[in-house]
């Protein structure tokens, strides 16, 4: 995968979003839960983005992988980032800014 700001942002959205999945389906039991794993995905995508912007790749690596082990549980979903098309980008019409 390619160290920018936008792997980040993918990893980091892609997370998020199935982390909004999981609350519906066990609202209000996993309201806590929901919000501390979206504070850690919002810190280590923080983390990541200043470490690319510092260019510190070792860094930016290693919060790489941790988020991506945050995204690990969906990997079979459509949208996870290990599922980028050619050139490293995923064809999303749904992201902001994604290509159709």
């Amino acid at each position: 995968m390619l160290l920018d700001l936008q792997t980040g942002v993918r990893a980091y959205q892609f997370v998020v979003d199935r982390l909004d999945d999981r609350r519906r389906e066990q609202y209000p039991e996993g309201r806590q839960a929901y919000e501390d794993d979206w504070t850690a995905a919002h810190d280590l995508e923080k983390s990541y983005a200043e470490a690319v912007h510092a260019q510190d790749h070792d860094t930016a690596e290693h919060l790489l992988q941790k988020l991506m082990s945050l995204a690990a549980p969906w990997r079979n979903h459509p949208h996870h980032p290990d599922n980028d098309t050619e050139g490293g980008r995923q064809s999303d019409g749904t992201v902001p800014g994604g290509r159709p």
